[in-house]
C-alpha cells in the first residue's frame, strides 16, 4: 500500500470510531472495556487522541508502551467525550499531512493499533460489526514475521499457521523445522487473537497445541472475549 492509501484506511478507522463517538451518552462512555480492562470507553478514545497528538508533538520516548498510553489517558481524566473528540478532530490536519507523505515508513503497530481499539470500543458496547480488513491484510506479514520471531526465540516446536482470507490466505511456519501442529483461523481472528483479544481458554479452543507465547505478541486477555459477529 502507498501513503495514500495507508491514509485513506487509517482516515476511514477514524472517521468511523469518531461518528461511534458522537452518537455516545454519559453512560455509554463510562462502560469498562473488557479488552483493556484497566480502562473505559472513554479512555479507549484518549488513548486513541494521545497517540495522534503524540505523534504530532513528538512525544515518542516509550512509544507503544504500557506507560505511554496510559499517559495519554491520564492527561484526559478529567475530560469528557465530546471534549476528546474536539481534541482529536484538531489533529486531523496534521496528521493527514505528515501521513501523506511518510505512512508507508510508520511501523505496523500504529495501524493495527487504532483497527483494534475500533473492534474493542464496538466489542465494550455490542455494536454492529463493520466489514473493515485493510489494515488488518497491511500489517499481517509484519506481526507473522513478530510471531516467527517469537517461535525462535522461545525454542518452540513449529507450528504451521494458516491465516485464511479468500485469495490472499498466508501460509507460514513458525519456528524452526517440519511443523508438528496446524492452526488455521480467519485474519480477523487472527488479528483479534494476537493483539490479546482471546482468553488463554479462547486461544485453545482456536489453536490448540500451539504455544501462547507465539500467537499472542502482548499477553492474553483475562476473560473470554466475543466480538460482533462480520
Amino acid at each position: 500500500m502507498d501513503n495514500a492509501a495507508l491514509l485513506a484506511a487509517y482516515g476511514e478507522v477514524r472517521s468511523r470510531c469518531m461518528e461511534i463517538g458522537r452518537s455516545l451518552t454519559a453512560e455509554q462512555a463510562a462502560t469498562v472495556a473488557p479488552c483493556c480492562p484497566a480502562w473505559t470507553v472513554k479512555d479507549l478514545f484518549a488513548h486513541m487522541v494521545g497517540v495522534a497528538v503524540d505523534m504530532i508533538e513528538g512525544n515518542l520516548e516509550g512509544v507503544a508502551t504500557e506507560p505511554w498510553a496510559d499517559a495519554q489517558v491520564a492527561r484526559r481524566v478529567d475530560d469528557d467525550l465530546p471534549t476528546i473528540l474536539e481534541e482529536w478532530e484538531g489533529t486531523v490536519e496534521q496528521i493527514d499531512a505528515f501521513l501523506s507523505k511518510l505512512a508507508d515508513r510508520i511501523p505496523p503497530p500504529f495501524f493495527i493499533d487504532a483497527w483494534t481499539h475500533e473492534w474493542d470500543v464496538r466489542q465494550a458496547l455490542g455494536l454492529a460489526a463493520v466489514p473493515d480488513l485493510v489494515l488488518p491484510r497491511y500489517v499481517r506479514d509484519a506481526i507473522v514475521e513478530r510471531n516467527q520471531q517469537l517461535a525462535v526465540e522461545h525454542g518452540l516446536a513449529p507450528t504451521r499457521l494458516v491465516i485464511e482470507d479468500g485469495d490472499h490466505s498466508t501460509d507460514a511456519v513458525l519456528g524452526v523445522g517440519e511443523p508438528e501442529a496446524v492452526v488455521a483461523m480467519t485474519i480477523f481472528e487472527y488479528m483479534r487473537l494476537t493483539m490479546g483479544r482471546r482468553s488463554q481458554e479462547q486461544i485453545s479452543a482456536i489453536a490448540p497445541g500451539a504455544a501462547t507465547d507465539v500467537l499472542v505478541i502482548w499477553s492474553p486477555a483475562v476473560r473470554d472475549i466475543v466480538d460482533p459477529v462480520l
